[in-house]
């Protein structure tokens, strides 16, 4: 036999030895046949390397690898023998239940949340409610004559900003015309949202350390929270609907991080913006969105194939078109179409990131926009951010830590630094 690196695994060879995962479960015995499937497994376990027999497997192997994992049997999920089996999505069960946190319940009045059936989807293009003519999501983010715009402090400070001469101080000199705004980036700048180690007390001074493009996006996060914070609707708990939101760019930022990414605070922004699209559709077509989330909730559709039945588009559609709207950056509007997007050809490694950040954080019971079950489980966008197990624990760490400052930050009114 020889080790072989789980990169350079190829299809037909075969393992020599038990794999087994951190928990000592064997995830594919001495003797497999490697197929793209168990090379997926062994690199979603964080697997580096492996022991292959010398000569490779001629005959053929099957589509779908026959390991079975063995986390499926874990006793700590109630039902995980009905889940998908994918390794990924059955480590952030595990860690959700390591941390000790609700996982498999949100703030809702629902106390469990299955896993969402890749395999089920309700026929799209069938409508749930035949006397409402479906609409486009074009046609519900244009029809928002009552919904706000962005505020002209974010297109101000987006002008400071690009100008090639301007200083730290001539953009906080922007800033400091909306106090508030100036007074939630202070409180953000000295929570354990930056951990840095001594206090920041002028904008000017958070302008440097943070860096202008960090700013501009953390001033785009901050007015669009504002913009919908007084939003009045039955059909969600608002504090659930936010708490999830940040807990899914905390999320996306720590796993951004992770990963060495360029300006983590965009996907932090990615994160929150993801389930925009379920405010609008609760604000602008309400009776059939509380149509759609009592679809989903007496019948465990996924949500977005409740809303595509009975309203015509999705609430990802529907904030990808807002955010168009907004003349918001492209980054943007792929994640929030995409986030739940099961199909492999839709991903990117940045929707592939907010995907995982969304799901680790219902599991981990931070919050829902109205769904009762875990979102459908994307293994290409596992494979796309290859995330190993030590790096999910801290990224969920890092999130449980800083959630309470980013609520505080966000959604008390009048936050002071």
């Amino acid at each position: 036999m020889q080790p072989v690196n789980v990169r350079d695994l190829e299809p037909g060879q075969t393992l020599a030895n038990d794999i087994s995962n951190l928990h000592g479960q064997v995830i594919a015995p001495a003797g497999t046949v490697v197929s793209p499937r168990v090379r997926s497994i062994l690199k979603a376990w964080g697997i580096v390397e492996v022991s292959v027999e010398k000569d490779v497997a001629t005959s053929s192997f099957p589509a779908e690898s026959p390991v079975d994992v063995a986390a499926t049997e874990s006793p700590r999920q109630p039902g995980a023998a009905a889940f998908p089996s994918h390794p990924g999505l059955l480590e952030i069960l595990n860690l959700a239940a390591r941390l000790k946190t609700d996982a498999l319940a949100v703030p809702t009045e629902r106390s469990a949340m299955p896993v969402a059936d890749t395999a089920s989807r309700s026929s799209p293009s069938a409508s749930l409610h035949p006397s409402w003519p479906p609409l486009s999501a074009e046609t519900v983010a244009q029809s928002v004559g009552v919904l706000p715009s962005l505020p002209t402090i974010h297109f101000q400070v987006e002008r400071a900003i690009n100008h090639p001469s301007n200083s730290a101080g001539d953009i906080a000199a922007v800033l400091g015309t909306d106090q508030a705004l100036s007074a939630r980036l202070l409180r953000l700048a000295n929570s354990a949202f930056y951990g840095f180690p001594k206090r920041i007390d002028e904008i000017a001074e958070a302008v440097r350390i943070i860096g202008t493009r960090q700013l501009h996006d953390l001033v785009l996060a901050t007015v669009v929270v504002g913009q919908f914070r007084g939003l009045d609707t039955s059909l969600v708990n608002m504090r659930s609907f936010w708490r999830h939101s940040l807990a899914a760019g905390l999320a996306a930022r720590a796993i951004a991080g992770l990963r060495r990414e360029s300006n983590i605070e965009r996907y932090f922004v990615a994160g929150l913006l993801h389930d925009i699209g379920s405010l609008v559709l609760y604000q602008q077509v309400p009776e059939r969105a509380q149509a759609a989330l009592k679809h989903h909730h007496d019948t465990g559709t996924p949500l977005e194939d409740a809303e595509l039945g009975i309203i015509g588009c999705t609430h990802a559609a529907v904030g990808a078109a807002l955010l168009a709207a907004w003349k918001l950056p492209p980054f943007f509007r792929a994640v929030a179409a995409n986030h739940h997007c099961p199909d492999h050809h839709m991903h990117t490694t940045e929707t592939g990131l907010v995907h995982i950040a969304d799901v680790l954080t219902m599991a981990m019971g931070l919050g829902s926009n109205g769904e009762q079950q875990l979102p459908r489980f994307s293994p290409t966008a596992w494979d796309l951010v290859g995330l190993d197990v030590a790096a999910l624990e801290r990224a969920a760490h890092q999130v449980l830590t800083q959630i309470e400052d980013a609520e505080s930050a966000f959604l008390t009114e009048g936050a002071r630094p």
